[in-house]
């Protein structure tokens, strides 16, 4: 897997034809994004056994690192909603007769 060049203005090249890419804004958005990449590699039949497994490798890291903080922003998220239920039921509470 190549590194992308950089036009002048600092934007990354577009292959032709290619589709627009989807924004990688979460932990969730990696996860998927290594996902696809990595069963890209593992099909493609012309690149070096060698060289694809220690692609994979790094690939792996990282995606395992991303599950792992799309994991804990999924349990931040649901610990935020819990709290904020209890504060308005707090709210609710205090301002009743």
């Amino acid at each position: 897997m190549s590194r992308g060049r950089l036009q002048d203005d600092g934007r990354a090249w577009a292959h032709p034809g290619a589709r627009d890419p989807h924004p990688v804004q979460t932990a969730a958005d990696v996860r998927s994004l290594l996902a696809q990449q990595i069963t890209q590699l593992t099909v493609n039949p012309d690149l070096d056994p060698v060289r694809k497994a220690g692609q994979l490798a790094q690939l792996a890291r990282v995606a395992l690192r991303a599950i792992e903080l799309a994991n804990l922003e999924a349990r931040v998220q649901a610990v935020e909603a819990v709290l904020r239920l209890r504060k308005d039921d707090q709210t609710l509470k205090e301002t009743s007769p």
